[in-house]
């Protein structure tokens, strides 16, 4: 019987685990990309279809054009901040944790949106329902957003807590800064894409 302990590890390149790394989220972006793009498609389909006037019936209230806007700003921002941070290194953390902030605080709006929604109505029972089918396509939009919010403000805080260690291989991080910068920038896209959506009623 062998009693043989030892046992090997084979590392990878920084250049190699960048590379996979980088795939893995761009996987991510497609998928989350198809997703989003249904949800705007159905938004349009069902707006444009209007069948009994189920779109917004009668007396049903609709948040403003700038919502949307308003929901989509911390996603913008948090882009702007890394691009920024990625081009001048020496602002790379403090550029950090104004992406980790800017997410927090657009969650939040995004969330304080979806907490006072209008457009909720009740039954002869007395129990709340989403009225029309733009009150369901805007909480399904809103879910995107909160989506992007969460997983950016994950991303952004294992960045914040990476600029504070001191041995970090300078080619990975290089990849790192790279694939999370891919990640941000869509997030902002999709910020923009759900905000234009929502501003046609």
């Amino acid at each position: 019987m062998a009693h043989d302990t030892e046992f090997h590890v084979h590392h990878d390149s920084p250049e190699a685990i960048g590379r996979r790394e980088r795939l893995g989220v761009r996987l991510l972006i497609v998928a989350d990309g198809a997703f989003l793009f249904g949800m705007i498609f159905s938004w349009f389909y069902l707006r444009n279809l209007n069948v009994n006037e189920a779109w917004l019936p009668k007396g049903v209230h609709t948040f403003s054009t700038a919502s949307g806007w308003v929901a989509a700003s911390g996603l913008i921002v948090a882009a702007i901040a890394h691009r920024l941070g990625e081009y001048k290194r020496e602002l790379r953390n403090m550029t950090s944790i104004v992406v980790l902030i800017a997410l927090l605080v657009g969650g939040y709006l995004q969330w304080h949106q979806m907490a006072h929604m209008p457009f909720i109505t009740k039954d002869g029972a007395d129990r709340p329902f989403y009225n029309g089918a733009y009150a369901s396509n805007w909480v399904l939009i809103a879910g995107a957003n909160m989506f992007h919010y969460l997983v950016g403000a994950f991303v952004a805080l294992g960045l914040v807590l990476r600029g504070y260690r001191t041995k970090i291989d300078p080619t990975l991080e290089v990849w790192r800064q790279r694939t999370a910068g891919a990640w941000f920038t869509w997030i902002a896209i999709a910020g923009v894409l759900c905000a234009l959506a929502t501003s046609f009623k």
